[in-house]
């Protein structure tokens, strides 16, 4: 091969290398820009007791243990957003229909959407977890210790609201 050939052949392939880099930094500099635009959505998801407002029903599923009894409660809670909450709720504890009203206390940790919500005016506690941005919420009954808790969610009635 001439020393002219060759020549020509190593400045082709600097000049690929340096085209491959600068497409290479392009590429990286364009993808993070999407990066640093989504960082203020990501933290835009904090949560307050302002996520939980306004009226929610709910469905839950329970075993009262050691009895093994099924007990399931069917209602609505009405939060302020402030921390306190009002509620009217259905129960079906083994066969026995009761309805009542409920009021309380609740908080929302910010860094990561859980919460509780003190029940039985406060003497009973439920642990939740919001998600889609405090539009329903999952919860787990911890005191009383003796109602497992198979199943619990509430949705916003009224998403706009």
């Amino acid at each position: 091969m001439s020393k002219a050939l060759k020549s020509i052949l190593i400045k082709s392939n600097q000049a690929r290398r340096i085209v491959m880099k600068r497409t290479i930094i392009s590429l990286f500099v364009f993808a993070s820009m999407f990066v640093v635009g989504a960082v203020p959505n990501a933290q835009a998801g904090q949560c307050s007791n302002a996520s939980l407002k306004g009226a929610y029903g709910f469905l839950d599923a329970h075993t009262v243990v050691p009895a093994g009894t099924p007990f399931t409660a069917l209602g609505r809670w009405n939060f302020d957003g402030k921390g306190n909450f009002t509620n009217i709720l259905t129960f079906n504890d083994n066969g026995t229909v009761t309805r009542t009203t409920d009021h309380g206390h609740y908080t929302v940790d910010a860094n990561n959407c859980t919460g509780k919500i003190g029940i039985l005016g406060d003497a009973g506690t439920l642990e939740i977890v919001l998600v889609d941005g405090g539009k329903e919420f999952y919860a787990l009954a911890t005191n009383p210790s003796n109602l497992v808790m198979t199943f619990s969610v509430a949705k916003k009635q009224f998403p706009d609201e």
